[in-house]
């Protein structure tokens, strides 16, 4: 799964979740996880990386996915009292 479709994905539960004040618990850890896979790959990739367009745009990628995980983790630990 792309990049962009898991943002998606955990923007949409984040956005649910807030409006609706419950939240799909085993997804977004889903979600979380394969957020943390990318940035294992995307570290990879970076640190093999030697054409410097190509280094900063996985860079890019990296802030992105590494912000992303942070919101939807703050989030996860929001909701642990609703969730087993």
């Amino acid at each position: 799964m792309g990049i962009e479709k898991l943002l998606d994905s955990l923007n949409g539960f984040l956005k649910k979740a807030e409006k609706k004040k419950t939240a799909q618990c085993d997804e977004i850890d889903e979600l979380l996880n394969k957020l943390k896979e990318k940035k294992k790959k995307l570290e990879k990739k970076q640190s093999n990386e030697n054409n410097p367009t190509k280094k900063k745009r996985l860079s890019t990628e990296l802030k992105i996915v590494t912000l992303q995980l942070k919101k939807g983790s703050k989030r996860r630990n929001e909701l642990k009292k609703k969730c087993k």
